[in-house]
């Protein structure tokens, strides 16, 4: 079965932030989870109001959390703010700074040393954090990653077991995102990859570094046996298309691109698709944190 949703245009009127959250920072506790060797550095984005909220964690990409003014960059910085918005308390965990590492895009695949299955401890961690954390609703919270971190994502929900790492396996997260991961390798192995949750993937057509097609392929596998995947593709839409950042599109030539060696991989914005994704993000959270 072939998955891909019509995109749907949002008036961007319909979108426009009128919360500005600010974040904290705070420190995240390994616990048994997390291979770190220190505390994970995160920042807390909460709501207005009193009461108990779903929450997500938020896992970044190879880039790393920061900009190059050493703030949280601005695609961090926007969906903090506006999951914030809709009620939520967001979490973006910082996986690189307590191993010493400021980004990986640049290096080759198996030359990292932090590969996505590593980062799953600190998502659980992150879980954990939040789950003692006053204001926090324990049972309603999701994963949220981009590139790299939806990498993580996938792999975090994509085996039953790796929930038995909680005190309580039957309360993992209840829902994932997953902006443009690569799916070549795990649609190789789809046969593996049983989530145990609802996610939803979002994914530009044109994309050259995370290519759609294996995707496409990954949830139309998995969503024929009757599990929660679902996938949005946007044409004419490449790598990081939802960063505020972007004014233009770009060949970083300093990318290693595992599919086309030498060529480099494009990043461009795309304003309608990161307004059509924030809806859906918004709505999808909303149907499986009730």
């Amino acid at each position: 079965m072939r998955l891909k949703l019509l995109l749907v245009i949002w008036p961007l009127w319909s979108v426009v932030a009128t919360h500005a959250a600010t974040p904290t920072a705070v420190e995240v506790p390994t616990a048994s989870f997390s291979s770190s060797p220190a505390p994970l550095r995160a920042f807390l984005f909460r709501p207005d109001g009193a009461g108990r909220h779903p929450a997500v964690v938020m896992v970044h990409g190879c880039g790393g959390a920061y900009g190059k003014d050493g703030q949280l960059n601005a695609r961090h910085a926007m969906w903090g703010d506006y999951l914030s918005a809709q009620g939520f308390v967001a979490l973006l965990l910082d996986s690189f700074s307590s191993r010493g590492i400021k980004e990986i895009c640049t290096t080759r695949y198996r030359d990292r040393t932090l590969k996505e299955g590593d980062r799953v401890g600190d998502a659980y961690a992150a879980l954990a954090y939040l789950r003692q954390l006053p204001g926090v609703d324990a049972d309603r919270i999701a994963l949220l990653g981009w590139s790299h971190g939806a990498g993580v994502a996938l792999d975090t929900i994509g085996q039953r077991q790796h929930a038995t790492a909680l005190a309580a396996p039957d309360l993992g997260f209840m829902a994932a995102i997953a902006f443009y991961p690569g799916c070549t390798s795990r649609n190789k192995q789809s046969g593996h990859f049983h989530p145990y949750v609802p996610i939803l993937l979002l994914i530009g057509e044109a994309d050259d570094w995370t290519p759609a097609a294996p995707c496409k392929a990954l949830a139309a596998t998995v969503a024929a046996r009757g599990e929660p995947m679902r996938i949005v593709t946007y044409p004419d839409t490449f790598h990081d298309f939802d960063n505020p950042a972007l004014t233009r599109q770009r060949v970083r030539k300093d990318v290693p691109n595992g599919v086309n060696p030498g060529a480099g991989v494009t990043t461009a914005p795309n304003v309608q698709a990161r307004e059509d994704a924030k809806q859906r993000v918004k709505t999808f959270l909303a149907e499986h944190l009730k």
